[in-house]
């Protein structure tokens, strides 16, 4: 049976189904991001990692990437895990205090890496805030949407027109008038 995900606005997107699909699909995510930053890490790390065998060695790299994976999937998990829980306690509603308090939660997940009070606070604290203030931005991040429409689909003239100094230009150098 297809998951019922409903997608809803431009640009930006709301995804709405069973809480349980939607966690399990944030944690999916958030363990190929953490790979993929393992994986870089792990390329980029500054001293070769080598040892007497290969065994050890395929053991070191796959602790570099897995430990990244376990924390991003962990935390995008309890940021959407409880955003859920969130709009269920307060009757499917959705607004910036679900995002403020599941920033808070995941906040404090990417503070635990660190194990100090003070960061895990201080990353809640500054996730809960972001979250919600990206809420609260909105679908509409342009000022003039007239513009951007124009940008994004505006249509050239069917005839162009040369300026005055192009065709003066043309005159002076008629070896590059083709160009």
């Amino acid at each position: 049976m297809a998951p019922n995900y409903k997608f809803e606005g431009d640009p930006k997107h709301r995804v709405s189904g069973p809480g349980l699909d939607r966690t399990l699909y944030s944690v999916a995510v958030g363990a190929g991001v953490g790979t993929l930053f393992g994986a870089c890490n792990a390329a980029w790390y500054p001293d070769p990692i080598s040892t007497a065998t290969s065994s050890s060695l395929l053991r070191n790299v796959g602790r570099m990437v897995t430990r990244p994976a376990m924390w991003c999937a962990f935390a995008a998990g309890t940021f959407t895990g409880t955003e859920c829980v969130m709009e269920m306690l307060r009757n499917e509603k959705q607004d910036a205090w679900n995002s403020l308090v599941a920033g808070m939660a995941g906040g404090s997940v990417v503070g635990l890496i660190n194990g100090r009070p003070q960061i895990i606070a201080a990353t809640a604290i500054g996730t809960g805030i972001f979250m919600a203030a990206l809420d609260l931005s909105g679908p509409k991040t342009v000022f003039d949407e007239k513009a951007l429409d124009h940008k994004r689909n505006g249509f050239l003239p069917e005839v162009h027109v040369e300026s005055a100094a192009l065709a003066s230009l043309k005159e002076k150098f008629p070896q590059h008038k083709d160009l």
